[in-house]
Formats: C-alpha cells, sequence, structure tokens
C-alpha cells in the first residue's frame, strides 16, 4: 500500500495526464471523428440515402402561386391606377427528380426534371376553375416588341388584333386560373390572310419565348408554368463533396459551362469582353450546401427561371423542429442593379436616365426571351415608383424574402422558399387604340413561391442520428475533463495535507 505522500503525487500525475490525453482526445480525435461522420452522411457516394435524397426528394416541394387580380379594368384602360387583389394561393406538389447520367471521380452529372400535380386540398377554396382578371402578358409583350423590331408593321398588326388575340385581345384579359398557368391561352389560332402575315413576324418575336409554345397547326399556347412541365434541364456537373468537403453540392458547370450567357458582358483595359461577374455560375442547385456552415461567408444557388446565381447572406440562428439552424437570406442588395451588368437597356417603361431599371427590378428579356421584369413579391424592396404605381401592395419581409435554414454541421436545407413576382409594363403602344390611354405602370400579373419545410420524419433523422450523439459528446467531453480535472485537484490536496502532517508530527516529536 502506497504512502499517503506518494498516493498523491500518484493520483496528481495521473489525473495531469488523463487530463491532456482527454483534451487531445476531446478537441482532435473526437471532432476528426465527427467530421468523418458527417461527411459520411452528407457526401454523394453510390448506395448511400444522401445520394437516393439528392436523386429523388423523398417528398413534393411545395409550388404556390398567387394572381393579380385587376379589380378596376374600365379605369385602367381609361388611364387609371390598377387596383389588384392577390388570389390564391394555387398551390401545387412539386416532384423533384435528379436524372444521374454520370458520376466520375468527384463530379456527378445530371439533368433536373419537374412534374407539377394540383394540389386541390391545400388550395381550397380556390381551384383552377376560378375566373381572374389580370394584365395580359403576351399582349403586352409581344405588341412593345413588335413596336421595337418591326415599327413598319404596327398599322397592319393593329388590324389584324382580333383574329391573332381572339378572345383575349386587349390590355387587360379574364380567364380561367387553369388555362393561364397550364392549358395555355391560344394566339394565332385562325389568324386570317392579314393575321397570318403578322403571326409570321409574332412567331419570329417568340421563337425564344419560354412561355410560348407553337402548336402542330402553327398556333401558339401561352402559359405560366407548362413550358417546365417534364422538361428536363440541361446538364449539371456537380462536385460530390467526396475529395473536398467544402465543395459538396458546388456547381462545376452547367450546359458545359461554369457561366451563363444571358446578361452583360465586361471589357478588360485591352477592350476584349468577359462574362463578367453577373454571368458567373455560383454555388450549388439549392437542394444541398456543403457540411460545417460557415456564417461569414455568403451562400450561392442558381436559380434558372431567373438565369442567375442568387446571393444568400448570413441573418441570424433560429430554430425548426428542435433543430437548431442558420438562417441565410437575399435581402434589398439582391435586385440592386449596382452591378451595371444586370441592365439590359432593352425593356421600356420607368427607368433610370442611363435605361436601368429602378432599385427592385430586374430585366428577363434575354433570360425568358419576353419583356418580363422581376421584383421581390409586392415590390418589396423596389423603388416606390414602382411600389406606389399600383393599389394593393403590401410587402413583408417575412413572406416575401428568400431565405434558407441551413443545419450548422451537415448544410442540409431544412427550410426554405424561393420567391420572385413577375411583372409587366404597361403603356402606350403606337398604333395600337386600345393601349391610348394606358397610364405607364410597372404591373404585376403573378409571384410564385417554392420551397419546403423538412417534414417530421426527416428532421429526427437529423435529430436523432447526428444532433443526439453531437449533444451527448458535448455532455461526455466536458464531464470526463472534469473527472479528470478533480483527480488531479484530489491528489494534490493530498500531497499538501500529508505535507503539513509530516510537520506537524516533526514538531510533536521534537517537543
Amino acid at each position: 500500500m502506497c504512502s499517503l505522500f506518494a498516493c498523491g503525487v500518484t493520483s496528481a500525475v495521473l489525473g495531469a495526464a488523463l487530463v491532456v490525453v482527454s483534451c487531445v482526445v476531446s478537441f482532435v480525435v473526437v471532432p476528426d471523428i465527427v467530421d468523418r461522420m458527417i461527411i459520411d452522411e452528407v457526401a454523394l457516394v453510390n448506395n448511400t440515402e444522401a445520394l437516393e435524397r439528392f436523386e429523388e426528394i423523398p417528398f413534393p416541394l411545395s409550388f404556390k402561386i398567387r394572381i393579380f387580380n385587376i379589380t378596376n379594368p374600365d379605369a385602367v384602360l381609361a388611364g387609371g391606377v390598377p387596383a389588384l387583389n392577390e388570389m390564391g394561393p394555387y398551390v401545387y406538389k412539386l416532384y423533384n427528380r435528379r436524372e444521374v447520367e454520370e458520376m466520375d471521380g468527384d463530379i456527378i452529372k445530371y439533368r433536373i426534371r419537374d412534374m407539377f400535380e394540383f394540389d386541390a386540398e391545400a388550395s381550397y377554396p380556390h381551384t383552377e376553375d376560378d375566373i381572374v382578371t389580370v394584365v395580359n402578358i403576351p399582349y403586352h409583350g409581344i405588341l412593345q416588341m413588335a413596336e421595337k423590331l418591326f415599327p413598319y408593321l404596327m398599322i397592319a398588326l393593329s388590324l389584324a388584333l382580333n383574329s391573332v388575340f381572339g378572345d383575349h385581345n386587349g390590355p387587360i384579359m379574364t380567364t380561367r386560373v387553369g388555362d393561364f398557368l397550364f392549358d395555355g391561352i391560344p394566339i394565332c389560332k385562325n389568324p386570317g390572310i392579314i393575321g397570318g402575315v403578322a403571326c409570321d413576324q409574332i412567331r419570329q418575336i417568340g421563337a425564344d419565348v419560354k412561355n410560348l409554345v407553337e402548336q402542330e397547326d402553327g398556333s401558339l399556347i401561352f402559359t405560366v408554368v407548362d413550358y417546365k412541365q417534364d422538361n428536363p434541364s440541361e446538364i449539371y456537373e456537380v462536385f460530390r463533396g467526396i475529395e473536398d468537403r467544402s465543395k459538396l453540392g458546388i456547381i462545376k458547370s452547367y450546359n458545359g459551362s461554369s457561366y451563363v450567357d444571358y446578361w452583360v458582358p465586361q471589357r478588360n483595359e485591352a477592350g476584349d469582353t468577359y462574362p463578367g461577374i453577373c454571368n458567373m455560375i455560383n454555388g450549388t442547385d439549392s437542394a444541398i450546401f456543403p457540411p460545417f456552415v460557415d456564417r461569414d461567408e455568403s451562400k450561392y444557388a442558381l436559380n434558372l427561371d431567373i438565369c442567375r446565381s442568387v446571393e444568400l447572406r448570413y441573418q441570424y440562428d433560429t430554430e425548426y423542429n428542435g433543430i437548431p439552424v442558420a438562417r441565410f437570406a437575399a435581402h434589398e442588395w439582391f435586385l440592386d442593379n449596382d452591378e451595371g451588368c444586370f441592365c439590359l437597356n432593352v425593356t421600356g417603361g420607368i427607368t433610370r436616365e442611363n435605361g436601368c431599371l429602378l432599385k427592385g427590378a430586374m430585366e428577363l428579356y434575354s433570360c425568358v426571351g419576353a419583356l418580363l421584369v422581376l421584383s421581390y413579391p409586392h415590390f418589396l424592396f423596389a423603388d416606390f415608383a414602382y411600389r406606389n404605381g399600383v393599389l394593393g401592395m403590401h410587402p413583408n419581409l417575412e413572406e416575401h424574402r428568400i431565405y434558407a435554414d441551413l443545419d450548422p454541421y451537415t448544410g442540409t436545407v431544412v427550410r426554405g422558399y424561393k420567391r420572385a413576382q413577375f411583372n409587366i409594363f404597361i403603356r402606350p403602344v403606337t398604333s395600337i387604340s386600345a393601349t391610348n390611354n394606358l397610364r405607364l405602370t410597372l404591373t404585376p400579373a403573378f409571384w410564385v413561391e417554392e420551397g419546403m419545410s423538412l417534414p417530421d420524419e426527416y428532421a429526427d433523422i437529423i435529430k436523432n442520428r447526428l444532433l443526439r450523439s453531437l449533444n451527448l459528446l458535448s455532455i461526455f467531453i466536458p464531464l470526463i475533463i472534469s473527472l479528470c480535472a478533480i483527480l488531479t485537484v484530489v491528489g494534490l490536496v493530498v500531497i499538501v495535507w500529508s505535507k503539513r502532517r509530516e510537520r506537524t508530527d516533526v514538531v510533536a516529536t521534537s517537543s
């Protein structure tokens, strides 16, 4: 049996050694194990849940459309301010599938295919048979482009409007919601001789318009969403996160390039052009983000509906269904037009002196082939010249901005919403008498919200498989270190007590 002093020394040395060892294990070995566990959980590796969920999201996303119904159409045609009433939401289940074509090393190649299914229960009391009175997007878009490209044909076109647009001949149209969104608004159905000449020009104008589709009989159909239905994207090349975890989900190229070509190129000092910042493809396709979220770095997501990457910046920490999350959001900078290269100078309307749109709006002509204008819903963050140009705008930060709540460990999108409003300028058009009295106004047509909140069963996976282990470690590690430290302190106390006892015994013996 050891002496009191020897036991104290042993306890102190052993305790100190265990403190050092437990600290090394806790702060060096364990984090590596945790990192490996998280990487194994999220990397896009064959025969894993992560890849399966990436290929086909195991639950439908929510796709909601709200349409701006014009309540005073006669007043608008006479030059009045449009009064708008938001109708909806019209809710669709969006099934999102990635069709993998190749996996080579750290790269996965795939196309995205979307399928929409009307959700009558979530839409109630609204149905696709609702009747709405809305700004006539194809009417304004076609006539304004014709005025720009074929001014010499405007008089002839004015004589053919009835045969070109049929029942929807006018700046404002009343239509069924289902026709507006998916089934289609017919154009050039029975154009006649003069209308046939006009329709030949309209087909040229609409050749690159995503929302206009030519039919077998030569007529055109305009829809808001149907062009996306079951239509695969071009090829994405994306990092799998196997070799470099920080690149998980990051797009290497889309359609063979690391740039899009929709926006104004930039010039260097030598006068040579290059794609520039606005055309850069940054970030992921928004389905996943790299693990170990750095709150000091912006996140980017490519949104091909608007042909650009969207920057999301850290806002604050919050919680979803018991999961701590970091909220990243787009703000006023998204549509501030300060870069300049998003200014196409094609869309005529309420603009700055240099022809660029005011704050909070972006031209979409090069993206969709039509004179549509992008904004946040209800003109959130937009210049008051746009917001006050119509009645019925009620911008709300939480309801109308773009955001993603990320699990800070895995980068999983726990909750997120993409939101966008589509508008068109209404104004007088040369030789078109029906537009003579129109007030120049950026008029909202509809806004969309695409997103998800992680269902409970998948939220439980994050909580049970990962967070519970991390929480146990957060309790277990300090406990082990504390116990080792206590052993060290006990040993030191025993040493001091044994020394004092020896001195007391010596004094007693000498006296």
